[in-house]
């Protein structure tokens, strides 16, 4: 967990990445954007903007994410590559074993 700093009016805010949010515990920029995208229907309900709002919405989750480095890719790329490798080892392993004891019981 990070760690939390105390404000001016005494209330914990937290540090490092994570958005300051609300009172209402939604982030300034989701509340904005959900403002933006809600419009009233002609029954007078409260909607969203339906298929029109999907792709900004779908552009501001894509900017939340946080993407990995090229040397961080690389890293996960040779440890899956690693474990792969591992694990095809074991299983070859098991199935020449299991074949060579199928071959001694039976006597094929």
């Amino acid at each position: 967990m990070s760690e939390r700093k105390s404000t001016e009016n005494g209330r914990l805010q937290p540090s490092g990445k994570r958005q300051l949010g609300d009172a209402d515990g939604t982030t300034t920029k989701t509340a904005k954007v959900s403002a933006a995208t809600r419009v009233n229907g002609p029954d007078g309900k409260e909607h969203r903007g339906g298929v029109l709002a999907y792709p900004k919405s779908v552009g501001t989750e894509v900017k939340k994410v946080i993407w990995p480095t090229g040397r961080e890719m690389v890293t996960y790329t040779a440890v899956t590559l690693v474990f792969l490798i591992i694990v095809t080892a074991l299983c070859a392993g098991v199935d020449v074993l299991t074949g060579k004891g199928v071959e001694f019981i039976f006597g094929v």
